[in-house]
Protein backbone atom coordinates (compact mmCIF):
# COMPACT_ATOMS: atom_id res chain seq x y z
CA UNK A 1 0.00 0.00 0.00
CA UNK A 2 1.34 3.49 -0.96
CA UNK A 3 0.36 7.28 -0.73
CA UNK A 4 -2.21 8.77 -3.21
CA UNK A 5 -0.34 12.25 -4.64
CA UNK A 6 -2.72 15.05 -4.87
CA UNK A 7 -3.83 18.21 -7.62
CA UNK A 8 -4.54 20.85 -4.34
CA UNK A 9 -5.58 24.18 -4.44
CA UNK A 10 -6.16 25.88 -1.10
CA UNK A 11 -7.44 29.36 0.33
CA UNK A 12 -7.67 31.02 3.40
CA UNK A 13 -9.33 34.46 4.28
CA UNK A 14 -9.99 36.06 7.46
CA UNK A 15 -13.49 37.08 6.60
CA UNK A 16 -15.24 40.60 6.64
CA UNK A 17 -15.48 40.49 10.61
CA UNK A 18 -12.99 39.04 12.35
CA UNK A 19 -9.28 40.62 12.91
CA UNK A 20 -7.51 37.70 13.41
CA UNK A 21 -7.65 34.28 11.32
CA UNK A 22 -7.70 31.85 13.79
CA UNK A 23 -7.67 28.70 10.86
CA UNK A 24 -4.69 26.72 9.99
CA UNK A 25 -4.20 24.48 7.14
CA UNK A 26 -1.67 22.49 5.60
CA UNK A 27 -1.31 19.55 2.89
CA UNK A 28 1.61 17.49 1.81
CA UNK A 29 0.44 16.69 -1.68
CA UNK A 30 2.93 14.10 -2.97
CA UNK A 31 2.64 11.98 0.73
CA UNK A 32 -1.17 11.85 0.62
CA UNK A 33 -2.26 14.15 3.68
CA UNK A 34 -4.24 16.99 4.53
CA UNK A 35 -4.95 18.55 7.67
CA UNK A 36 -7.36 21.62 8.46
CA UNK A 37 -7.88 23.25 11.98
CA UNK A 38 -10.49 26.23 13.26
CA UNK A 39 -9.05 27.11 16.79
CA UNK A 40 -10.89 29.01 19.18
CA UNK A 41 -10.01 31.17 22.25
CA UNK A 42 -9.00 34.71 23.54
CA UNK A 43 -6.99 36.87 22.29
CA UNK A 44 -4.16 34.54 19.57
CA UNK A 45 -5.25 31.46 21.55
CA UNK A 46 -7.34 30.12 18.65
CA UNK A 47 -4.86 30.61 16.19
CA UNK A 48 -2.34 28.61 18.08
CA UNK A 49 -4.19 25.43 19.07
CA UNK A 50 -5.07 25.42 15.50
CA UNK A 51 -1.29 25.31 14.68
CA UNK A 52 -0.15 22.99 16.71
CA UNK A 53 -3.17 20.64 16.00
CA UNK A 54 -2.09 20.45 12.92
CA UNK A 55 1.33 20.41 12.99
CA UNK A 56 1.37 17.36 15.43
CA UNK A 57 -1.44 15.61 13.96
CA UNK A 58 0.94 15.77 10.60
CA UNK A 59 4.13 14.94 12.22
CA UNK A 60 2.68 11.96 13.62
CA UNK A 61 0.75 10.75 10.66
CA UNK A 62 4.05 11.16 9.05
CA UNK A 63 5.88 9.17 11.34
CA UNK A 64 3.33 6.10 11.23
CA UNK A 65 3.86 6.67 7.17
CA UNK A 66 7.08 5.56 7.08
CA UNK A 67 5.55 2.27 7.74
CA UNK A 68 4.62 1.73 3.91
CA UNK A 69 3.20 -1.74 4.33
CA UNK A 70 -0.05 0.06 6.05
CA UNK A 71 -2.90 -2.24 6.12
CA UNK A 72 -6.01 -0.51 6.58
CA UNK A 73 -6.14 -1.45 10.22
CA UNK A 74 -3.27 0.43 10.63
CA UNK A 75 -4.24 3.32 8.73
CA UNK A 76 -6.94 3.87 10.85
CA UNK A 77 -5.09 3.49 14.02
CA UNK A 78 -2.76 5.80 13.43
CA UNK A 79 -4.98 8.43 11.93
CA UNK A 80 -7.17 8.17 15.10
CA UNK A 81 -3.96 8.33 17.04
CA UNK A 82 -2.68 11.37 15.38
CA UNK A 83 -5.43 13.24 16.32
CA UNK A 84 -5.74 12.16 20.00
CA UNK A 85 -1.90 13.48 19.84
CA UNK A 86 -2.45 16.44 18.81
CA UNK A 87 -5.60 17.14 21.60
CA UNK A 88 -2.65 15.99 24.22
CA UNK A 89 -0.55 18.67 22.38
CA UNK A 90 -3.21 21.61 22.69
CA UNK A 91 -4.19 20.89 26.15
CA UNK A 92 -1.21 20.34 28.15
CA UNK A 93 0.01 23.63 25.85
CA UNK A 94 -3.35 25.56 27.18
CA UNK A 95 -2.23 24.12 30.83
CA UNK A 96 0.77 25.50 30.90
CA UNK A 97 0.62 28.99 29.61
CA UNK A 98 -2.31 31.62 31.25
CA UNK A 99 -2.94 33.52 28.09
CA UNK A 100 -3.34 30.42 26.33
CA UNK A 101 -5.98 29.08 29.12
CA UNK A 102 -9.05 27.81 27.21
CA UNK A 103 -7.99 27.51 23.70
CA UNK A 104 -9.10 25.16 21.63
CA UNK A 105 -9.83 23.89 17.90
CA UNK A 106 -10.93 21.82 15.22
CA UNK A 107 -9.57 19.02 13.54
CA UNK A 108 -10.06 17.31 10.28
CA UNK A 109 -7.41 14.88 9.01
CA UNK A 110 -7.02 12.71 6.41
CA UNK A 111 -4.58 10.58 4.08
CA UNK A 112 -5.08 9.14 0.80
CA UNK A 113 -3.37 5.68 0.62
CA UNK A 114 -3.95 3.22 -1.88
CA UNK A 115 -7.41 3.78 -3.39
CA UNK A 116 -8.96 4.83 0.17
CA UNK A 117 -9.35 7.88 2.18
CA UNK A 118 -8.58 7.34 5.75
CA UNK A 119 -10.32 10.50 7.68
CA UNK A 120 -10.92 11.46 11.52
CA UNK A 121 -12.30 14.49 12.64
CA UNK A 122 -13.56 16.32 16.06
CA UNK A 123 -15.90 19.28 15.99
CA UNK A 124 -17.20 20.98 13.05
CA UNK A 125 -14.87 21.91 10.18
CA UNK A 126 -15.75 18.86 7.34
CA UNK A 127 -15.04 16.45 4.62
CA UNK A 128 -17.20 16.32 1.36
CA UNK A 129 -16.63 14.38 -1.72
CA UNK A 130 -17.41 15.73 -5.12
CA UNK A 131 -17.98 12.61 -7.36
CA UNK A 132 -20.36 12.31 -10.42
CA UNK A 133 -21.77 15.70 -10.41
CA UNK A 134 -23.15 15.09 -6.68
CA UNK A 135 -22.02 16.79 -3.00
CA UNK A 136 -21.99 14.17 -0.25
CA UNK A 137 -20.72 15.21 3.64
CA UNK A 138 -18.05 12.61 4.78
CA UNK A 139 -17.77 13.72 8.44
CA UNK A 140 -20.72 14.33 10.79
CA UNK A 141 -20.57 17.79 12.94
CA UNK A 142 -19.69 17.62 16.94
CA UNK A 143 -22.42 20.16 17.08
CA UNK A 144 -25.37 21.03 19.52
CA UNK A 145 -27.58 21.55 16.41
CA UNK A 146 -26.50 18.62 14.72
CA UNK A 147 -27.02 16.21 17.83
CA UNK A 148 -30.79 17.92 18.48
CA UNK A 149 -31.29 17.20 14.58
CA UNK A 150 -29.93 13.58 15.25
CA UNK A 151 -32.51 13.16 18.65
CA UNK A 152 -35.23 14.12 16.68
CA UNK A 153 -36.21 17.23 18.33
CA UNK A 154 -36.75 19.52 15.59
CA UNK A 155 -37.14 18.21 11.98
CA UNK A 156 -34.59 20.10 9.82
CA UNK A 157 -31.67 22.73 11.06
CA UNK A 158 -33.97 26.02 10.13
CA UNK A 159 -36.24 24.83 12.64
CA UNK A 160 -33.79 24.38 15.03
CA UNK A 161 -31.72 28.10 14.13
CA UNK A 162 -35.15 29.44 14.67
CA UNK A 163 -35.76 28.05 18.45
CA UNK A 164 -32.23 29.39 18.89
CA UNK A 165 -30.14 26.58 19.28
CA UNK A 166 -26.98 28.06 18.03
CA UNK A 167 -25.21 26.66 15.14
CA UNK A 168 -21.52 27.42 16.48
CA UNK A 169 -21.37 25.45 19.94
CA UNK A 170 -19.42 22.19 19.78
CA UNK A 171 -19.55 19.07 21.51
CA UNK A 172 -16.48 18.27 20.77
CA UNK A 173 -13.10 20.07 20.78
CA UNK A 174 -9.52 19.46 20.92
CA UNK A 175 -7.77 20.90 23.83
CA UNK A 176 -10.43 20.89 26.98
CA UNK A 177 -9.79 17.48 27.95
CA UNK A 178 -6.91 15.50 28.12
CA UNK A 179 -8.99 12.56 26.60
CA UNK A 180 -11.24 12.80 23.24
CA UNK A 181 -13.32 10.68 21.46
CA UNK A 182 -12.35 11.16 18.03
CA UNK A 183 -14.47 9.72 15.09
CA UNK A 184 -12.30 7.69 12.47
CA UNK A 185 -13.39 6.61 9.50
CA UNK A 186 -12.85 5.25 5.65
CA UNK A 187 -14.31 5.83 1.53
CA UNK A 188 -13.15 4.92 -1.72
CA UNK A 189 -11.44 7.29 -4.12
CA UNK A 190 -12.39 6.98 -7.47
CA UNK A 191 -11.15 8.52 -10.48
CA UNK A 192 -12.26 12.44 -10.67
CA UNK A 193 -13.04 12.48 -7.32
CA UNK A 194 -12.80 15.62 -5.53
CA UNK A 195 -12.73 16.44 -2.16
CA UNK A 196 -12.86 19.48 0.10
CA UNK A 197 -11.87 20.36 3.34
CA UNK A 198 -13.49 23.48 5.29
CA UNK A 199 -13.81 25.76 8.34
CA UNK A 200 -17.82 26.59 8.95
CA UNK A 201 -16.34 29.51 7.68
CA UNK A 202 -17.54 28.19 4.39
CA UNK A 203 -20.26 25.84 4.72
CA UNK A 204 -22.01 28.88 7.20
CA UNK A 205 -23.13 31.54 4.90
CA UNK A 206 -22.85 28.91 1.42
CA UNK A 207 -25.41 26.68 0.88
CA UNK A 208 -24.20 22.98 -0.18
CA UNK A 209 -26.07 23.16 -3.53
CA UNK A 210 -23.74 26.52 -4.31
CA UNK A 211 -20.77 24.66 -3.30
CA UNK A 212 -21.69 22.14 -5.35
CA UNK A 213 -21.91 24.39 -8.18
CA UNK A 214 -19.14 25.84 -7.65
CA UNK A 215 -16.78 22.66 -7.18
CA UNK A 216 -17.87 21.25 -10.31
CA UNK A 217 -17.23 24.01 -12.72
CA UNK A 218 -14.89 21.18 -14.34
CA UNK A 219 -13.71 24.60 -17.11
CA UNK A 220 -11.61 26.31 -14.00
CA UNK A 221 -8.52 25.15 -12.21
CA UNK A 222 -8.58 23.99 -9.24
CA UNK A 223 -7.72 27.59 -7.29
CA UNK A 224 -10.36 29.30 -9.17
CA UNK A 225 -12.65 27.48 -7.92
CA UNK A 226 -10.94 27.62 -4.10
CA UNK A 227 -11.17 31.55 -4.56
CA UNK A 228 -14.62 31.38 -6.07
CA UNK A 229 -15.71 29.08 -2.77
CA UNK A 230 -14.30 31.95 -0.75
CA UNK A 231 -15.96 34.91 -2.31
CA UNK A 232 -19.14 33.12 -2.20
CA UNK A 233 -18.47 32.54 1.90
CA UNK A 234 -17.32 36.80 1.80
CA UNK A 235 -20.81 37.94 -0.18
CA UNK A 236 -22.44 35.60 2.27
CA UNK A 237 -21.87 37.68 5.06
CA UNK A 238 -18.28 36.34 5.81
CA UNK A 239 -18.41 36.68 9.63
CA UNK A 240 -15.69 33.60 10.08
CA UNK A 241 -12.78 33.57 8.95
CA UNK A 242 -13.26 30.90 5.74
CA UNK A 243 -10.39 28.12 5.01
CA UNK A 244 -10.59 25.49 2.54
CA UNK A 245 -8.27 23.20 0.23
CA UNK A 246 -9.39 21.00 -2.89
CA UNK A 247 -8.23 17.76 -3.28
CA UNK A 248 -8.27 15.60 -6.27
CA UNK A 249 -6.15 12.41 -5.75
CA UNK A 250 -3.93 11.54 -8.99
CA UNK A 251 -4.53 7.58 -9.47
CA UNK A 252 -2.65 7.07 -12.65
Amino acid sequence: MSAIPLEVASATDVGLVRKINEDYLFVMPEQGIVALADGMGGHLAGEVAAEVAVEVAVEELRHAQRFADMDTMQCLMHIGEAVERANQSVYTLAKSKDELTGMGTTLVLALFHDSRIFYAHVGDSRIYLLRNGKLMQLTRDHSLIQEVLDHGIFPNRGEAKEAGVGENVLTRSLGFTLEINVDVNEASVCEDDLFLFCSDGLTGPVKENTIQQLMGREELPLQSRARALVQAAKEGGGRDNISLVLARPILS
